[in-house]
């Protein structure tokens, strides 16, 4: 074969293992090369190289290996001392000397030369070099004579030489073949790792580089983290090309944005052109895309930087990119990371910082802007203001955080606009009652004039927390006059004009600190409305929108509207749920007052499926001071007071009942939408057995302006406290009212209540007639009776009473006492009570003759 002179070849290190491997096959039979084989660093020239011997040794040819380094190419002859290393070479070879002095060291090169050419005419020889461009002068001189040998034996030599080396290398004025390595293609990782997608997603994170795509596969057989692989390959690789490619790729990563050659070069310290050259090279690495890392080397680059080396490039980069006039958030990021900022500019543009990532949400950078502002901060007003922000910013993840800067601002000689917004929403969520009216009246009357919406929000929060909210705003305005017909809702109930009011709020109200309550006043005029549909999907949307912007705040307090829509619509399993996971979104402090709705509603909805214990837990939460003087606090005084009726505690649910009717006339309210006071007096005093109170408070609850709701509830107390003629069609009555306002938990109770009084209604007519109609057939044998025991009443004088029926009917059903104690919210021994009088009066000797009585009542019907 004929000499080759400079042939080129571009093949990723797959293909040009196959090339190699076709020359090892051809040096074996006795054909001679030499090849030069180069790329960037971890381009897998060296893995290249290693594979080569390995199957060079596989054919028994014999192989001489070296490696040059940039320390050791003052060492003369170090590189043929490596190649005589080989324990392969027979004595004539390693006998021979590297190097020596004067005239000497060409006849050296010349023997040994001479001696490996003979051995490559017996036997195939493989010399193979890593880093050419680092071996020492002696060495290079053999090298080049067994280069213009080659051809004449078998002798293949595989040179690998740096990028950039090979056009001022000597070795390309002699024959032979250049491979310059390319990175691997997606079918080229695919022989590698042929799972479906990986190869792609692979090429896409290391753009073919050799040494990462070998890091991933590897993690990837190993079942090991990919990111940590990652990460350790791009530091090798960052560490074997050294300076100042090295600083460079740490600028880039560290910069991240507005990656100019000029802000590279400054932030690493190094010439433009060197910068401009350097970033070149890690394209083609594979690192860079375009002008900027690929996102997970930049984490890698980064991650590898020690603390003050990248404190120091982090505060480079902001004095770049201020300089250049960038954005504040982008500034500030570096200040955050640097943790300095010592610069005077630097206060200014971290505040400016915090207000604008708000836009967008960033509740976390936002406050690492201010803390680090503050701790640099030595003004009195630079610290106000920074509270101030921190205050409102705070709130939405942490309230009970935000409660020192709500303080500074009540401090504050001068509010703006924004400050005052913030503190009226802080205080109602904390309760300070004073300080929302008097933030709100200050906001009414300042010189700029609060925008509309705005002040239909507050108003709506006003209302939500305490009933009122008083306004002097323009009354004409379309925004106070649907926040207004809105709040009628709690007077009302639902109705169209509510309706209407609701869907207006919720289609232009963004969901913000301000609109929070207004958003879920509309969701609750829905509910009421029963347009429940509307209402839920409503409050789900809301709430996942507040969990994508992070606001925890938010989304606590819409999760425990929806656990009482799903109460509403009679899922007490879901309400639960839902109401649980909403309580433990916030731990007690951050709940404030507000922390009175989710625990109402848990109360209610552990009350209505039975579960006291459960109930009694709840009532265990602490409640804020301020929460008795809420809205809210009295809905969880009402929930109470319905658990103390459920669990036969007639006395506590009264008083209970009677502390909601007191706080509410105090502050002048009357809400029967959402506090229907009389009715709830009603009907606990109706399980008391003042009938007549129960009837005189359910008629005045009926003459008042009521919703349905609130008609439903007297209706039933009225229908249950009355002639039980009249007792269907007023239950009927009450259970369409119930329907109308929407709320399906009581509209089930009603029902179960109408389909339990017919049954008992028929249960009771077997009863009497067991006691009343002789069987037929054989005379009822006499019922023994303990020596002193009074004969039984007459029949005619022992009516049972409607406790006494309803406990029979739980017995004659198999049901334990305590198992009738807890369906009826009585004790077991009221139970045992009843039962003795019922055996007294109907002369039975205990519950299986009692049982045996109404089956045989029921057989001679």
């Amino acid at each position: 074969m004929g000499a080759i002179w400079g042939q080129n070849r571009r093949e990723n290190p797959q293909g040009a293992l196959g090339f190699l491997e076709g020359l090892l096959i051809d040096c074996d039979a006795g054909v001679g090369e030499t090849v030069l084989v180069g790329g960037g660093p971890a381009s897998g020239k060296t893995h290249l190289q290693h594979q080569v011997v390995v199957r060079a040794k596989e054919l028994g040819i014999v192989t001489l290996t070296a490696t040059g380094a940039a320390d050791e190419r003052d060492v003369d002859g170090g590189v043929i001392d490596q190649l005589l290393a080989s324990p392969l070479l027979p004595p004539s070879l390693t006998g021979h000397p590297a190097g020596g002095d004067g005239g000497n060291t060409d006849e050296r090169i010349a023997g040994l030369c001479s001696a490996i050419h003979r051995l490559a005419r017996e036997r195939a020889v493989l010399v193979a070099v890593d880093d050419l461009h680092h071996v020492d002068e002696t060495s290079a001189r053999l090298l080049l004579r067994l280069q213009r040998r080659a051809p004449s034996a078998a002798l293949l030599l595989v040179l690998n030489h740096a990028d950039g080396s090979y056009a001022d290398s000597p070795f390309t004025s002699l024959p032979h073949r250049h491979v310059e390595l390319t990175p691997l293609s997606v079918q080229a990782i695919a022989e590698l790792v042929p799972d479906d997608g990986l190869p792609e997603r692979i090429h896409e994170l290391s753009a073919g580089n050799p040494l990462l795509v070998r890091a991933l596969v590897d993690a990837h057989r190993d079942s090991a983290d990919t990111g940590s692989a990652y990460s350790e390959a791009v530091q090798r690789l960052l560490h074997r090309y050294g300076s100042p490619l090295r600083e460079v790729a740490t600028a880039i990563a560290v910069l991240d944005s507005d990656v100019t050659t000029e802000a590279v070069a400054i932030v690493a310290g190094v010439d433009p052109l060197e910068a401009e050259a350097s970033t070149g090279r890690l394209a083609d690495a594979g690192l860079v895309a375009g002008v900027r890392f690929r996102p997970p080397a930049a984490a890698a680059v980064v991650g590898g930087l020690r603390g003050p080396e990248k404190a120091r490039l982090h505060v480079r980069a902001a004095e770049v990119k201020h300089a250049r006039g960038l954005s504040p958030a982008e500034v500030a990021r570096h200040l955050v990371a640097a943790g300095e900022a010592t610069a005077d500019w630097a206060l200014p543009v971290l505040v400016a910082a915090a207000e604008q990532v708000m836009l967008g949400d960033d509740i976390d950078f936002a406050t690492r802007c201010l803390k680090l502002a503050s701790s640099v901060s030595t003004a009195r007003w630079e610290q106000q203001t920074i509270s101030q922000l921190l205050a409102k910013i705070t709130w939405r993840v942490n309230p009970a955080a935000a409660a020192p800067h709500l303080r500074s601002l009540r401090e504050a000689g001068s509010l703006d606009r924004s400050d005052r917004i913030g503190l009226a929403r802080q205080s109602l969520w904390l309760g300070d009652r004073d300080t929302f009216e008097r933030s709100f009246a200050a906001l009414e009357h300042d010189s700029e004039p609060l925008d509309p919406r705005t002040c239909a929000e507050l108003v709506l929060a006003g209302h939500w927390h305490y009933g009122v909210s008083t306004t002097t705003a323009e009354p004409g305005d379309p925004w106070l006059q649907t926040a207004t017909s809105l709040a009628a809702v709690w007077h009302t109930g639902g109705t169209e004009t509510t309706s209407a009011c609701a869907e207006r709020i919720l289609q232009n109200c963004r969901l913000s600190d301000t609109s929070l309550e207004a958003l879920s006043t509309a969701i609750l005029a829905l509910a009421y409305d029963d347009k429940a549909d509307r209402a839920e999907g409503w409050c789900t949307s809301l709430s996942e929108e507040a969990e994508y912007r992070g606001a925890i705040t938010w989304k606590a307090m819409l999760d425990a509207i929806g656990a009482s829509l799903l109460l509403r619509r009679g899922d007490v399993t879901g309400a639960v749920d839902l109401g649980t996971r909403a309580l433990g979104t916030l731990d007690a402090p951050n709940w404030g007052v507000a922390i009175s709705y989710p625990l109402a509603t848990l109360l209610i909805a552990y009350t209505a499926s039975g579960a006291f214990k459960n109930a009694a837990a709840v009532l265990r939460h602490p409640l804020p001071d301020a929460a008795w003087g809420t809205l809210g606090g009295v809905r969880y005084l009402r929930a109470r007071g319905h658990f103390h009726l459920a669990t036969n505690r007639g006395l506590a649910a009264v008083s209970d009942l009677r502390q909601c009717r007191r706080i509410l006339q105090e502050q002048d309210l009357e809400l029967p939408a959402v506090l229907p006071w009389q009715a709830d007096l009603a009907d606990a005093n109706l399980r008391l057995g003042n009938t007549a109170v129960a009837v005189e408070l359910a008629k005045q609850s009926l003459a008042g302006p009521a919703d349905a709701y609130t008609r439903g509830s007297a209706l039933r107390v009225l229908a249950l406290a009355g002639d039980a003629a009249a007792r269907p069609g007023l239950l009927n009555r009450a259970a369409e009212e119930f329907k109308a306002s929407g709320d399906r938990l009581e509209l089930a109770k009603t029902m179960r209540t109408i389909n339990h009084l017919s049954q008992r209604a028929e249960r009771a007519g077997s009863l009497v007639k067991a006691v009343h109609v002789p069987r037929q057939g054989r005379a009822r044998p006499p019922v023994p009776r303990p020596a002193g025991r009074p004969e039984p009443v007459s029949p005619s004088a022992s009516v049972l009473s409607e406790a006494e029926l309803r406990v029979v009917e739980l017995a004659v059903a198999g049901r334990t006492n305590r198992q009738i104690a807890e369906s009826l919210y009585i004790t077991v021994s009221t139970v045992e009570q009843h039962l003795t009088r019922v055996y007294r009066k109907l002369g039975v000797a205990g519950r299986a003759a009692l049982a045996g009585e109404f089956d045989n009542a029921e057989s001679a019907q």
